[in-house]
């Protein structure tokens, strides 16, 4: 397991990794979505391992495959 894992961590340290985050990403990207948010939080609660997120985030934002011909 991670250091970063569920088992490692504590639903406050979850929640403070969080909010660094989102603070650092208001400082030149878009706002995270709600249905984002809804994902991190499910991390903070934990449901979900971070690296479930970053995967599941990574394949919602992700740019199909472009054709051959393109």
């Amino acid at each position: 397991m991670g250091k970063y894992s569920i088992a490692n961590t504590t639903r406050e340290e979850r929640a403070e990794r969080s909010a660094r985050a989102e603070a650092i990403n208001s400082l030149g990207a878009k706002p995270v979505a709600p249905e984002d948010q809804l994902l991190f939080q499910r991390h903070i609660d934990g449901e979900l391992e971070i690296e479930e997120v970053t995967q599941m985030l990574i394949d919602k934002y992700k740019e199909p495959p472009k054709a051959l011909n393109d």
